[in-house]
């Protein structure tokens, strides 16, 4: 572990860094506040150990300063040589975590070193859990790409850097043609296989990392294309269609082809449009998707904006 030492007395500082070196770890020193918080901010630190006692800044107010300026979490331990209870609160209520007197024996400062190591090392499990369910909660577990919370989020920043650059952001819906016959006749397992297989090609389509793919709902996809204006979208609307033919996906039921084909309704905000929001956009999408599947399906249109 990396550990910050603050203490205004040089000697206790080297004291209680050999210390912590004889223990394996890191010792980082600081005279007061400035350097300690100096420190913060170039160095990843796992523990502090504190003298309270300092000039300009005493250790209370420095963890009210450390613990506003740096919201993740890292052990705090004060060290001084007042062992009165309203100076153990008083170190608590600021933000510390623990509490030694001075002087400090090698094997109780060993001991709470390995206890706060424990903490440190739980603490960051749990913090990369949470980052993982974060992650699971924004994925479709059938298809492995976003799901609609996912899209939320990846829309609602693609439209932003597009207000804020006075880009062009187009969406595409795409629906899978006549996939209630084929769920009905092939059953939901096979079904299930289709929606993997269309979603797995639709993916392979998208070359750049600024797009996005997202499973709208049931057999529903939307792709979000970053600075993309309309022909581009189109263009990218035909790949996505002649991908998915290439596979040729058995379709004994549909009456477009005997095989898996897809319909796609293209949305695009400029700068000029009067478009609001993403809400609106995807509204939009969706308008264009229905013109598609009343056009003969397997094929796309574009919504035209009125400017």
């Amino acid at each position: 572990m990396n550990i910050l030492v603050v203490d205004d007395n040089k000697f206790i500082r080297e004291v209680v860094s050999a210390m912590i070196i004889d223990n394996g770890h890191a010792a980082i020193k600081a005279d007061g506040h400035k350097q300690a918080l100096d420190e913060l901010k170039k160095d990843t630190i796992d523990l502090v150990l504190m003298d309270i006692e300092m000039p300009e800044v005493n250790g209370f107010e420095l963890t009210i300063m450390m613990r506003e300026e740096h919201p993740q979490w890292f052990p705090i331990i004060f060290l001084s040589s007042n062992d009165s209870e309203e100076y153990l609160t008083k170190g608590i209520d600021a933000g510390a975590d623990d509490y030694l007197t001075k002087p400090v024996k090698q094997v109780i400062l060993s001991a709470k070193i390995r206890a706060m190591e424990r903490i440190a090392n739980m603490s960051g499990a749990l913090a990369r859990a949470n980052k993982q369910l974060e992650i699971l909660s924004s994925i479709d577990p059938l298809t492995q790409i976003l799901n609609r919370r996912g899209l939320e989020e990846v829309l609602a920043n693609a439209w932003q850097v597009n207000e804020r650059q006075k880009g062009e952001l187009s969406i595409l819906m795409v629906d899978i043609d006549f996939f209630k016959p084929y769920n009905d006749n092939y059953g939901h397992p096979q079904g299930d296989k289709c929606l993997k297989q269309v979603s797995d090609s639709l993916s392979e389509t998208l070359n750049r990392s600024t797009d996005s793919l997202a499973r709208y709902g049931g057999e529903e996809f939307i792709v979000v294309l970053p600075f993309t204006p309309k022909d581009g979208a189109r263009f990218k609307a035909k790949e996505l269609i002649s991908s998915l033919l290439r596979k040729k996906i058995k379709h004994e039921y549909s009456s477009v082809l005997p095989y898996v084909t897809i319909s796609i309704g293209i949305a695009t905000k400029c700068a000029a449009d009067n478009i609001v929001n993403a809400t609106e956009l995807i509204k939009n999408a969706d308008i264009a998707l229905y013109q598609a599947k009343e056009q003969g399906r397997n094929g796309y249109q574009t919504f035209i904006t009125d400017v």
